[in-house]
């Protein structure tokens, strides 16, 4: 029998931190062949402002070199059944740029444009996450990390479908995230 290969559905680019263990807890309760791009583990924020830079970078920049780092599946020469979403906060560019972000604007000169949706929180995941209960305070940075860890353990075992449920059904209440639409297409993907 002829194995078929385990081709990365999707790529997260993650803001900081918060977003990336967010994302690994997904990727790991539901065992999602996506990968997640993030500055020096997260330690370092990739801002709305230079998402162009991240995108333009030696990964990102062509269809050659992203295949080099990506086994992506493709049919007439277009990536098939694939994602980009970066997840952003709102809180550290402008108005015009938050626009451009959220329509897709910004990237459309990209040759991945057709496969980007933007996810976004307003202004923050900290404040979104304090809005919908999920955590008690605004934890300080030295905190952040313990914080996170445990409101979104990576998971080891079975996949685990009902907690990524309760965390989409807390998401799709709130107006300040479209955090459902990342949580959603990867759901689509099992």
């Amino acid at each position: 029998m002829v194995r078929k290969p385990n081709y990365c559905k999707g790529i997260i680019i993650a803001h900081g931190k918060s977003e990336l263990l967010l994302a690994e807890h997904i990727k790991s309760n539901l065992h999602l062949p996506i990968e997640i791009y993030a500055e020096k583990n997260g330690k370092s924020s990739i801002q709305i402002d230079s998402l162009k830079t991240v995108l333009n970078n030696n990964i990102f920049k062509n269809k050659t070199s992203f295949k080099r780092q990506y086994v992506v599946e493709e049919e007439n020469r277009e990536l098939k059944n694939f994602f980009v979403m970066p997840i952003m906060d709102l809180d550290d560019t402008t108005e015009d740029k938050i626009e451009q972000y959220k329509s897709g604007k910004m990237f459309e000169n990209h040759w991945l444009s057709p496969y980007i949706i933007p996810i976004w929180n307003n202004k923050n995941l900290d404040q979104v996450l304090f809005d919908l209960n999920l955590i008690s305070k605004m934890p300080n940075n030295k905190e952040k990390g313990k914080v996170y860890e445990e409101l979104f353990p990576t998971h080891r075992g079975e996949t685990d479908l009902e907690q990524v449920k309760k965390l989409l059904k807390h998401f799709q209440d709130s107006e300040k995230t479209n955090m459902d639409v990342f949580i959603n297409k990867c759901l689509e993907n099992l």
